[in-house]
C-alpha cells in the first residue's frame, strides 16, 4: 500500500516524527511477551460490547482520518531504526490530502469540469445508485492513499467527500470567479470537514471534561506541532482498532466480516448511510467500544503477505511498533503527565506496559467501559489535534473561530447526518 506522493499543502515541517517525551526511556519488551499479549486481546465475539455513543460509521472516520494525518513506512520490525529518518507520507495538517492529492494530478479530477474530482463506475441496485472510485485497468483505486480502499466503508467514506466536494464546487459557482472556484470549495469542505473532527468525532471519543479544557484553554504539552508525535501515531491514534466491528451491516440486505465486504477491489456493494450513522430511524450500528479485545478476523489480515502469523495480526503489529519506535510504557506516561497510572495484571511481568495496550485498558476502566478514552488517552488525543488546527494557517480556529456552519439541520451545528443529506440532496 503506498501513496502517490505527499501534497502541495503540506507544514513547513523540520521533521515527520518524534518523541511528545524524549526524556523518558523506551519501554523494550521481548517478542515472545508481545506475543503472549496479543493472544489476551483476541475477541471471540461474546466478550466485547457495543457502544451507545459511538456510530460505527464514526469509528471507521477515525480510520479514514488517520490514512490523512500519517502513512509510516520507513521503520522495520527487525534490524536498527533510526527514528529520525522515519517519513510521513502524508501532511500532518487535517487539510484531505489523501483525497485532493496535488493540483497537477490531472487524473484525480473531470477533464470535463476541472475544479471537480472525477468519479470512477456508477451502479445500480433497484432505488439505489452509488459510485466507485475510479481505478486503472487493474481494478486499482486512483487516490493519492491506496489504503483508503481496504474496505468498502472507508473506500465509500473518500467517495462520500468526493461528492461533497463536488456538491460544494457547484455552490460556490455562483458567487465565484472561474479561476477560484476549486479553491474556494475546498477551503469550505475542509473546513466542515475539520468542523466535524472537532465537533462530532473528537467530543465523542474523549473524556468531555477534558474536551472543554483544552479547547478553553490551549495545549499543555505539544503546542507547537512542527512533527507528528509518535505516542501519538504509534499508540494513541490506533484506538480505532479497538471499536472497529468484525461484523458489518452496510445495507438491509448485506452483513459480513470486514473484509468479506472486500478490500481493493470494486465496490459492488452499495453502503446505505443509515447503518452508519443515526439518522433516528432505529437502523445505525454502534461501534465497539474501547478496550483490550480485537476482533478475531483483525489477528489475520488477508493482505499483508507473511508466513508469519503475528506479522499478519494487527494487534502484535501496533505492539511491536511501539517498541520500533522507543515509546515510554503508558505508566511512565501517566506519571510525566501528573496522572496517577493504572495496576495492569497482564503486563506486570513486562516492566510497563505498551502505551498502545495502556490507552485501550484505560478507555476500559476508567472511560465509562470504553465508551470514550481515559484521561492520559483523552488529552494526548486532542492535545495533537488542537495543536495542529492552532498551528495550520488555514484552518477555521486560526481564520475564524468563531465561524459556525450552516449546511446543518440545526442552526450553528453539522454532523454526518448532515453531510450525508447535503450529498444526496
Amino acid at each position: 500500500m503506498q501513496s502517490l506522493q505527499k501534497t502541495e499543502f503540506h507544514l513547513d515541517e523540520r521533521k515527520s516524527y518524534g518523541k511528545l517525551f524524549p526524556e523518558l526511556k523506551p519501554l523494550i519488551v521481548s517478542d515472545s511477551h508481545l506475543k503472549d499479549l496479543t493472544e489476551l486481546m483476541i475477541d471471540y465475539q461474546w466478550q466485547c460490547k457495543d457502544s451507545k455513543v459511538v456510530s460505527n460509521g464514526l469509528a471507521i472516520f477515525g480510520q479514514f482520518l488517520a490514512h490523512d494525518m500519517t502513512f509510516e513506512v520507513t521503520s522495520k520490525f527487525r534490524g536498527y531504526n533510526q527514528i529520525e529518518t522515519f517519513v510521513n507520507d502524508r501532511t500532518i495538517r487535517l487539510d484531505l490530502d489523501c483525497m485532493y492529492g496535488q493540483w497537477n494530478q490531472d487524473f484525480l479530477y473531470d477533464a470535463k469540469s476541472r475544479d471537480k474530482l472525477l468519479l470512477g463506475e456508477k451502479y445500480e441496485k433497484g432505488e439505489y445508485s452509488w459510485y466507485d472510485l475510479q481505478r486503472n485497468a487493474q481494478e486499482k483505486a486512483i487516490i493519492p492513499d491506496a489504503r483508503n480502499d481496504e474496505n468498502i466503508i472507508v473506500s465509500q467514506m473518500h467517495m462520500l467527500f468526493i461528492l461533497f466536494h463536488n456538491k460544494m464546487v457547484d455552490q460556490v459557482k455562483s458567487y465565484c470567479s472561474a479561476n477560484e472556484t476549486f479553491q474556494e470549495a475546498r477551503r469550505w469542505v475542509i473546513w466542515y470537514y475539520q468542523w466535524l473532527i472537532l465537533h462530532e468525532y473528537l467530543y465523542k471519543i474523549t473524556d468531555w471534561t477534558i474536551f472543554e479544557d483544552i479547547l478553553a484553554n490551549g495545549p499543555k504539552y505539544f503546542d507547537c506541532p512542527d512533527f507528528l508525535p509518535l505516542e501519538f501515531a504509534g499508540a494513541v491514534f490506533r484506538t480505532g482498532h479497538s471499536q472497529t466491528r468484525e461484523d458489518n451491516r452496510i445495507n438491509e440486505d448485506t452483513e459480513k466480516s470486514l473484509f468479506e465486504l472486500g478490500a481493493f477491489q470494486k465496490m459492488e456493494e452499495y453502503v446505505d448511510w443509515r447503518f452508519m450513522f443515526d439518522f433516528e430511524d432505529g437502523c445505525v450500528q454502534y461501534a465497539r467500544v474501547i478496550d483490550t479485545k480485537i476482533g478475531k478476523i483483525f489477528h489475520d489480515i488477508p493482505f499483508i503477505k507473511s508466513g508469519n502469523k503475528y506479522e499478519r495480526s494487527l494487534p502484535y503489529r501496533n505492539l511491536k511498533r511501539g517498541v520500533v519506535y522507543g515509546l515510554a510504557s503508558g505508566e511512565d506516561i501517566a506519571r510525566r503527565m501528573c496522572i496517577e497510572p493504572l495496576e495492569i495484571e497482564e503486563t506486570r511481568k513486562m516492566g510497563g506496559t505498551p502505551l498502545w495496550y495502556y490507552v485501550l485498558k484505560e478507555a476500559q476502566v476508567l472511560g465509562h467501559g470504553g465508551e470514550h478514552l481515559g484521561p492520559m488517552g483523552s488529552r494526548l488525543m486532542l492535545e495533537c489535534f488542537l495543536a495542529i488546527l492552532n498551528y495550520d494557517q488555514h484552518s477555521f480556529q486560526v481564520l475564524h473561530p468563531k465561524w459556525r456552519p450552516e449546511l446543518g439541520r440545526n442552526e450553528g451545528k453539522f454532523d454526518f447526518v448532515d453531510l450525508v443529506n447535503f450529498v444526496c440532496d
